[in-house]
């Protein structure tokens, strides 16, 4: 019986080298799977906030507040408003008598003073949990948000539809629910990203004297962040108000340009013009928002 022989030492580096390069020529192929099924997955979460925002709408008559100063809001709001403009909460969340009892509202987050845990924001009903929601699945190691709160990597179109109490807007409460015409048209969440990291507050690139006291709305902590993908494929998803979500491939600097904001973060708005972000809609006036 002939006597089998092994490997020689050169026929096995020629076999480990042709391993070698199926694995790099295969390489790409399973990144892009991966980058391909991570923005999936951001997709169907956006398009879940999306969805709970708009029912929140729907119920309240308006659009959900981006955040709440509990240190002034019982005072500034029952003397601002008086039931006239924006109707007063019947009942404050999580069983509070009174907004200082809160260290932190926000769109997507709350705590109440004293306690180590952080619950689901006002959009999701109180004490409800919605991490599988808020979390981009490309920023799970994102560090840098708001108040020592979990990033989410996504933030909340508060130029328009929301409205951060304090900011230096001429408006003092979130949108009527009414005023949006083509919801399909209007951004309402998507990946947020600037210079230091994620942010919660969507911003428009242009100054709106309709809806604005300041150039505030153009500070670069409102941008959008491009992550998913790469090269020419690099974008950021977007959810509009009528709970569908798209890509956007191209990035633009206030004022219109086309360019990154931040090129470390790939951070950028997602818009020549304010009008996608606005309640008259996508393309609507989009580059003359502040001549109106």
């Amino acid at each position: 019986m002939k006597k089998r022989r092994g490997f020689t030492l050169l026929e096995l580096l020629v076999v480990i080298g042709i391993i070698g390069l199926l694995l790099a020529a295969l390489m790409p192929v399973i990144s892009g799977a991966r980058e391909s099924s991570l923005s999936a997955l951001c997709t169907s979460r956006l398009h879940n906030l999306a969805v709970h925002a708009q029912r929140y709408a729907m119920e309240k008559e308006y659009y959900p507040w981006g955040s709440i100063n509990p240190a002034t809001h019982d005072a500034d709001y029952a003397d601002k408003f008086k039931g006239d403009l924006y109707p007063l909460e019947a009942v404050i969340p999580d069983g509070a008598k009174s907004w200082k009892e809160f260290q932190t509202f926000c769109w997507d987050f709350y705590k109440k003073m004293g306690e180590v845990d952080w619950k689901s924001g006002v959009i999701f009903g109180s004490g409800k949990r919605a991490s599988t929601v808020l979390g981009c699945p490309k920023c799970s190691n994102c560090t840098d948000n708001w108040d020592g709160n979990p990033s989410t990597g996504y933030n909340y179109n508060v130029c328009y539809l929301g409205y951060v109490e304090g900011d230096a807007g001429k408006r003092n409460y979130p949108l009527a629910y009414s005023r949006i015409k083509s919801p399909e048209k209007v951004v309402i969440f998507g990946d947020g990203g600037y210079a230091g990291g994620p942010n919660k507050f969507m911003r428009a690139p242009m100054q709106d004297k309709k809806f604005d006291g300041s150039s505030a709305s153009l500070r670069k902590a409102g941008t959008q962040a491009f992550r998913h993908g790469r090269g020419k494929h690099r974008h950021c998803n977007m959810a509009f108000a009528d709970g569908h979500v798209e890509k956007f491939y191209t990035p633009y600097k206030a004022g219109g340009k086309e360019g990154w904001v931040d090129e470390k973060t790939y951070s950028a708005f997602i818009s020549s013009g304010n009008g996608i972000y606005g309640p008259r809609g996508w393309n609507e006036e989009d580059d003359d928002t502040e001549n109106k």
